[in-house]
């Protein structure tokens, strides 16, 4: 499903810059969902299937830390790092805009959480719910996004609220996987009913309807229910032609998203598409090593594409903005892999082997 991935995670940045001439592929809002199942099913396979022994649930929360955490900080340093370039050299704070302005205006605990959830991803999303007053101070409102200055502002890697939200999905992986399968629905049902009660409720779309955990998780949910499905189609024999054609009208209903009809068919079209192609997806491409590479890619896309949209659009405006900002993209992704994420994988390797 690497190749999934990686188009999902490319739809983002397409979102975040305009159309590649004339691309949308899947709305950024939709395909993060999307990613919220693939991670569900991920996270039900490792731990019932590699995660599944004595002491193995601590190894899979290090193992987590780890496949996540290095290549984040690499990216914030980048971040800073090239904000820090552009105030200084080219006399515009980038990134850093909102720290130069209200630094000095902050109640220090505000400084100081704020600059905790830049370091440890833990209560990014919160912050979209909230603001800065005019008195330095956080406050928490249904409108925050509304407000003059969002908390949300004070990010160096704004997108990582999606990772926030998987960090809380991890510390409650191990006992959902567990669960039976009436459990997992009851416990989705609530989540997507949730949803309901929000847009009844007119809360403002961003973010209720698209950063608030409980009515997220819904989603991680049809991922585990997704792995129960892979395993109980793992004794039916598909043949390999059915199988790339399930994968390609897949892949079909994301880079064809924009001809569907209506958001909500849209939505329900391609969720309920994803959690039924992707047991067969995953059979199809597991031992394709080329399909891994070009997935691995998708996490280093996704975090480092905001600040790459920011430094070429000052760099270069929003002529060719898309392509560019994209290869630009896929090729810092490809160093951060090569320096960065690849030595940590081989580290985290060893430990699941070494825990045999």
């Amino acid at each position: 499903m690497g190749l999934v991935r990686f188009l999902l995670a490319a739809a983002v940045v397409i979102n975040h810059t305009g159309p590649l001439y004339g691309l949308v592929m899947t709305d950024a809002y939709m395909a993060i969902k999307v990613f919220f199942i693939i991670s569900g099913f991920y996270m039900a396979l490792i731990l019932t299937e590699k995660y599944n022994g004595p002491g193995q649930t601590r190894l899979f929360y290090s193992n987590r830390f780890l496949r996540l955490f290095p290549l984040y900080w690499a990216v914030l340093l980048l971040s800073l790092g090239v904000s820090l370039v552009f105030k200084f050299g080219l006399h515009t704070a980038l990134l850093l805009g909102p720290w130069q302005t209200w630094l000095h205006k902050l109640d220090p605990a505000v400084a100081a959480l704020l600059a905790a959830a830049n370091l440890t991803i833990f209560g990014q999303d919160i912050l979209f719910f909230s603001h800065i007053t005019d008195a330095g101070t956080l406050s928490f409102s249904a409108d925050a996004l509304y407000r003059p200055t969002p908390a949300w502002f004070f990010l160096l890697i704004p997108q990582a609220w999606t990772v926030s939200l998987e960090l809380v999905f991890y510390a409650f992986a191990p006992w959902l996987v567990r669960r039976g399968t009436g459990t997992l629905l009851a416990l989705a049902g609530l989540s997507f009913g949730l949803r309901a009660l929000v847009y009844l409720a007119d809360l403002p779309f961003d973010p209720w309807k698209q950063r608030f955990f409980p009515v997220e998780c819904g989603f991680f949910l049809l991922g585990i229910l997704s792995y129960r499905l892979y395993v109980a189609l793992k004794p039916v024999v598909f043949p390999q032609p059915a199988l790339w054609t399930v994968f390609g009208l897949y892949l079909a209903s994301i880079l064809g998203y924009q001809f569907l009809p209506g958001f909500y068919v849209k939505e329900f079209y391609l969720y309920t598409a994803t959690v039924l192609s992707v047991p067969l997806l995953f059979r199809l491409t597991k031992r394709l090593p080329l399909d891994r590479a070009v997935g691995e890619l998708s996490y280093p896309i996704y975090i480092t594409h905001w600040t790459v949209i920011m430094a070429v659009e000052y760099a270069c405006g929003r002529t060719h903005l898309p392509v560019i900002a994209l290869i630009v993209t896929v090729a810092a992704s490809l160093a951060l892999n090569k320096l960065v994420a690849d030595p940590i994988e081989r580290i985290r390797q060893r430990r699941v082997l070494a825990s045999r």
